[in-house]
């Protein structure tokens, strides 16, 4: 059973996610208006995922990065699932304008 809200669209971009003082450098592949599903670079194991993130989302067309708190909600591989809890308004219209660009660019929103 699939739960979906909102329309996803490939993506590629970099995210930063942290962790108190540690930091990841990931690359989004999947956007929603919800969440993300960002690539790791490495397997991602059981004890790597707490139960809050703070991310910055670098968009290619945004000079400032979005920043958002998320939480993990799958792991597969390299690649993790996770939802944004908490997002400013203004970063949650620029993340829509991104996906309005990917969909005039021809990309498939699913």
């Amino acid at each position: 059973m699939e739960r979906r809200v909102g329309l996803r669209a490939r993506t590629d971009f970099r995210v930063i996610a942290r962790v108190g003082c540690l930091a990841a450098h990931c690359r989004g592949i999947e956007i929603s208006a919800t969440g993300i599903i960002v690539d790791r670079g490495r397997q991602v194991t059981r004890r790597e995922e707490p139960l809050l993130l703070k991310l910055e989302l670098q968009l290619p067309e945004r000079m400032k990065s979005l920043k958002a708190l998320a939480r993990p909600v799958w792991s597969f591989g390299t690649q993790q699932a996770l939802r944004f809890v908490r997002m400013s308004d203004v970063d949650r219209l620029n993340l829509a304008e991104h996906l309005d660009i990917l969909r005039i660019k021809g990309v498939t929103l699913n």
